[in-house]
């Protein structure tokens, strides 16, 4: 398989705009926009999600633009893991590949934020 079976992504803070600058909406969907302006560390929170999408577009193969961006979107229930949920070019390429959907964990602190994406490992029965 040519594809990688884990990306990482990291954002630092020097390249992470103000809670409320309009570059988010590049980024993210509206609703990981307003689910992030819950929290205090609002920024870290946005970073977080934006380096999930950039570890999952890494994973995929897909390009990174704003059409891949807004085909995906951080879901996070609380008491929850956080999901990547897939549409459009994404999820096309996740069928095409034949994996599974990916899982996905992100992490934040001090201003920097990172995330982790990863194929889970197939049982030895599939």
């Amino acid at each position: 398989m040519d594809t990688p079976s884990q990306a990482l992504a990291l954002v630092v803070p020097t390249r992470v705009p103000t809670p409320y600058d309009p570059l988010w909406g590049h980024w993210l969907t509206p609703a990981e926009i307003s689910f992030s302006h819950g929290f205090r560390r609002a920024c870290e929170h946005l970073a977080a999600r934006k380096a999930a999408k950039e570890a999952v577009a890494r994973l995929l193969g897909c390009p990174a633009d704003p059409r891949t961006w807004h085909a995906m979107e951080v879901h996070r229930v609380p008491g929850t893991a956080p999901t990547m949920a897939l549409h459009g070019a994404p999820a096309q390429r996740l069928q095409n590949l034949r994996l599974p959907q990916p899982g996905i964990s992100l992490t934040h602190a001090n201003g920097y934020a990172a995330a982790l994406a990863w194929f889970p490992a197939r049982s030895a029965e599939t």
